[in-house]
């Protein structure tokens, strides 16, 4: 039964219960007589017993409505629900599940809040997610409220809710007569990928194996060519050799070898880091040796074609040092790619080189 009005509160409910107590106290009872004595046969009370009074279950029933937003929604797109539920204290409220709501609508989802209204009764508010699946005007029905009061259990109905349902193309697809009838499967075009993939994969592979073979052939092992016409290998670079390399560069950047005026001081630069590459590779010493006493003790612990490179690039040097040989920049350039050479061709230690020097 649904109530137009707000439900009593409980002092409401008291003031019911009074009454009916009055009224009851002022009939008299089943066995007195016209002067209020009572039949000797009966063993009741007189005028004066009390009696148990029902009292009906819509006195507490909920007030409850129902409204939508918004009212005016697309078909297939989600709106809400709102139900409303105000009842008094000693009142337990809930919607009946499962919703009935007939095959057009479909309920999403479902969330309640309690509250409070300002004259302490209390409020509770369901939020349903509904999905209209038909067009037209529609109207949602009634959703019944249950509710429990005095021991007894009730139910109470909102009122029904007015929908319209639109199209997704507009107006014109909610009239019926506007609608085409059931068409017969189409065969549609479908793009066919797969020559694509395989092109793709073949120029993948094909790459690939471009790649690998510029990568070997940048990692095989291309021949040096030094002073004297010599040829050689590079080899593997350690500490000696990068501390050498890294030496003939800050000689390079230095500027040293870009004038002619100071390239002899390069040139004597660039033999102290030959001569320290040396005694760090072979292991002799060479402090104060003459270039004739270090190629007799690099003989015992390099190779004889290592020997003839150092002996070829040293007696070069010597002829500018002692010889007053004037040099250019070119030269000196040369001079110093050949320092470069030598060192990259002697990096890998030689068989000979763990014996010691005399």
């Amino acid at each position: 039964m649904r109530r137009a009005g707000g439900g009593i509160g409980v002092l409401g409910v008291i003031a019911v219960i009074a009454c009916a107590a009055a009224v009851a106290a002022a009939q008299p009872g089943p066995g007195a007589g016209s002067g209020g004595s009572a039949d000797p046969g009966d063993g009741s009370a007189g005028s004066g017993s009390a009696r148990i009074l029902q009292l009906p279950t819509g006195i507490a029933a909920p007030q409850v409505s129902a409204a939508a937003s918004p009212t005016t929604v697309r078909i297939g797109a989600r709106f809400t629900v709102f139900i409303t539920a105000t009842y008094g204290d000693g009142v337990e409220v809930n919607i009946r599940e499962p919703i009935e709501l007939g095959s057009v609508f479909e309920v999403m989802r479902k969330v309640s809040e309690d509250k409070r209204t300002p004259d302490g009764r209390k409020v509770r508010e369901w939020q349903l997610e509904v999905v209209a699946w038909e067009l037209g005007d529609l109207r949602m029905p009634p959703i019944a409220v249950t509710f429990t009061a005095f021991g007894k259990a009730g139910q109470v109905q909102t009122n029904a809710i007015k929908l319209k349902i639109t199209g997704v193309l507009g107006d014109a697809i909610d009239d019926p007569k506007a609608l085409r009838d059931h068409a017969p499967p189409t065969e549609l075009l479908r793009r066919d990928w797969f020559w694509v993939w395989i092109a793709a994969g073949g120029g993948a592979a094909l790459g690939l194996v471009i790649g690998l073979l510029v990568w070997r052939r940048g990692r095989r092992r291309r021949a040096v060519r030094l002073v004297a016409g010599v040829v050689a290998a590079p080899r593997r670079m350690d500490l000696p050799s990068e501390r050498a390399l890294e030496k003939l560069r800050a000689i390079e950047q230095s500027g040293a070898l870009e004038r002619d005026e100071v390239s002899e001081a390069g040139n004597t630069e660039m033999v102290e880091v030959i001569r320290e590459y040396l005694a760090a590779r072979y292991r002799v010493v060479i402090t104060d040796l003459t270039t004739s006493e270090l190629l007799r003790q690099l003989a015992r612990a390099a190779a004889a074609e290592e020997c003839a490179l150092v002996e070829t690039w040293l007696e070069r040097c010597d002829i500018v040092k002692y010889g007053g040989l004037r040099t250019t920049h070119d030269d000196a350039k040369t001079t110093l790619d050949d320092a470069r050479a030598l060192v990259v061709t002697t990096s890998a230690p030689p068989p000979g080189a763990a014996k010691e020097a005399a």
